[in-house]
């Protein structure tokens, strides 16, 4: 059997181009010779050129000294950094008004009109609603806070949350006290709303015959307690209310008998007049769980009587700020 003949690379032809891009032509395959040992090895060397070429340029920049420069890498363009947003109008400091004269001030469609006696601690205010809603002035609660001359507050008055029909005004008169204990009068005052977040967390630890947390408030002669679901929140759930009424007159007797027929044509309420020695009593107990809303806004009117699930320090802030005392 006569072997194959070996087949003999030509490598006449190899013309090495050290130029940078420069098509190099590393071999021919004569048409006569053939064989698969021929092209293997074309290829393999094929290979070590393009993959050795940028070594090599390398190492002669080097020694030629020149500075290599790395290829550019493709990346992704970076935005533009987001300058941040700067404040023209910075958080307003407290706006403290002079009591010396009368004080007339517009805030959100509602314009404020209060004269302050010092002389007999009283406060008269007259609210005028141009904000096109009656319920402004109950979504949005206003406090004027009173201070003396060092800025130290005295008392703060809640202004009753009410609706005022649009375009119309009502006149309100509240009673301040001196609560630093220095028989001190107020030289400004502020008027403004505050969040949930203004009013400051209470803890209730006394609790009720039903091991629920409770909060008793009492003005003048009216007596309420709050009792709470017993959570970290405090959580409103019922409400006991005692009026005592010293008046015996026929007149008294019949309003008191219709609103107590009013109340208890709500479910969830019950109201009863209790006979005392020097008058009677209305005594309301509510279970907020059962009441419905809208009964409550149309019978219940009483702005102390608040919906389930209130906070107790929404109560106390409130309630301290309309002339009670709570504890």
């Amino acid at each position: 059997m006569k072997k194959n003949k070996k087949v003999k690379e030509n490598f006449d032809n190899v013309v090495i181009n050290n130029v940078e891009l420069t098509p190099t032509t590393i071999g021919k395959i004569n048409e006569n010779e053939s064989g698969l040992k021929g092209v293997i090895i074309l290829f393999g060397a094929l290979i070590l050129i393009i993959f050795g070429l940028p070594y090599a340029v390398n190492l002669v920049d080097k020694l030629q000294g020149k500075e290599i420069t790395p290829p550019p890498v493709a990346t992704t363009p970076e935005e533009p950094k987001k300058e941040e947003p700067t404040s023209e109008n910075p958080k307003k400091e407290e706006e403290y008004l002079s009591i010396s004269s009368s004080i007339v001030k517009t805030i959100s469609g509602i314009k404020y009109e209060i004269d302050v006696d010092v002389t007999n601690k009283k406060l008269n205010v007259n609210v005028t609603n141009s904000s096109g809603s009656p319920s402004a002035l109950i979504n949005n609660p206003m406090f004027i806070e009173l201070y003396t001359q060092d800025k130290t507050l005295i008392d703060r008055i809640l202004i009753s949350k009410e609706e005022i029909v649009t375009n119309t005004t009502k006149e309100f008169v509240y009673s301040f006290k001196d609560n630093t204990g220095n028989n001190v009068d107020p030289v400004y005052l502020t008027l403004n709303t505050k969040s949930i977040n203004d009013y400051p967390a209470i803890t209730l630890t006394s609790q009720d015959i039903n091991n629920l947390p409770y909060l008793t408030c009492t003005k003048d002669n009216e007596t309420i307690v709050y009792a709470f679901r017993n959570d970290e929140d405090y959580l409103l759930s019922n409400i006991s209310d005692r009026i005592l009424v010293t008046n015996n007159d026929e007149e008294t007797i019949n309003n008191y008998e219709a609103l107590t027929v009013s109340y208890n044509s709500i479910e969830g309420v019950d109201a009863n007049i209790v006979p005392k020695t020097n008058g009677f009593s209305l005594e309301t107990e509510i279970d907020l769980s059962k009441v419905k809303i809208s009964e409550k806004k149309r019978i219940l009117n009483n702005q102390a009587f608040y919906e389930k699930d209130e906070l107790a320090k929404t109560i106390y802030f409130e309630l301290t700020s309309s002339g009670f005392k709570c504890q």
